[in-house]
């Protein structure tokens, strides 16, 4: 084979690894989660009855309300934060999030909560491309900048419908990614008073994210007075 032909076959073949490569990157281009699709709610419609009937999202660690450490850490993850909660509403007006309280009767425990983020969704973002909805426990300050990204990969990977957090061979159920899709099961599941999303995990097809954070305080639920003092410990101020 002469000069000519080894430069001709050189450059054909340059051509078509160029050719095979953007035609991969469309590829994935198209089935990849983009941020742009992802709604957020963080969760803070409970009663708190172990916090004294207290809105946990809005006790103070280390001076700041827990909400704020969450809506620092999950509103860059998303397209768009909103805030699941049913009481003190002109308080929670001041972190400039849309509300969204239960939209049947209230206090009907997480899983209504995400039903009712989802209505809000599908009727505020309808054109926005808003196709998953990702969860964030306004109880828990402390978390990885992307665990979105870490539910999205798996979710993704796995053509899941669901998929949560498990840390430290415990499931955090309201760590989570949903198909904003599942609306209609998520009804019928509320409708047969099932309160948390763990239950449903069982009945769809959910996949769990094991995530090795080393953080001292990483998903640390905060449920009572002494489960904030313990995390006042674990948790920096900064």
């Amino acid at each position: 084979m002469g000069p000519k032909q080894v430069k001709s076959t050189c450059n054909f073949t340059i051509r078509e690894s160029r050719a095979i490569f953007s035609f991969l990157n469309s590829q994935l281009a198209q089935t990849m989660i983009s941020k742009s699709e992802i709604g957020g709610v963080i969760l803070a419609g409970g009663k708190a009855q172990r916090m004294g009937f207290r809105d946990k999202a809005l006790e103070p660690l280390h001076t700041r309300p827990l909400l704020e450490y969450v809506i620092t850490k999950s509103a860059p993850q998303v397209e768009q934060l909103i805030l699941s909660a049913n009481h003190n509403i002109k308080r929670y007006q001041a972190f400039e999030l849309p509300i969204v309280s239960d939209h049947t009767a209230s206090y009907g425990g997480p899983l209504l909560g995400i039903l009712s983020a989802m209505h809000w969704f599908q009727g505020a973002q309808i054109d926005k491309g808003i196709r998953y909805l990702a969860c964030f426990p306004g109880d828990a300050p402390e978390f990885p900048e992307d665990v979105v990204s870490l539910l999205t990969l798996e979710l993704d990977k796995k053509s899941a419908a669901v998929s949560y957090i498990r840390h430290r061979d415990q499931i955090q159920p309201l760590f989570s990614l949903w198909r904003l899709d599942l609306i209609e099961k998520i009804e019928e599941a509320v409708a047969d008073g099932l309160f948390g999303p763990k239950l449903l995990f069982g009945s769809l097809d959910a996949v769990a994210v094991n995530c090795d954070d080393k953080s001292p305080g990483a998903f640390c639920n905060i449920n009572s007075t002494d489960d904030l003092d313990a995390a006042a410990l674990l948790i920096s101020r900064e």
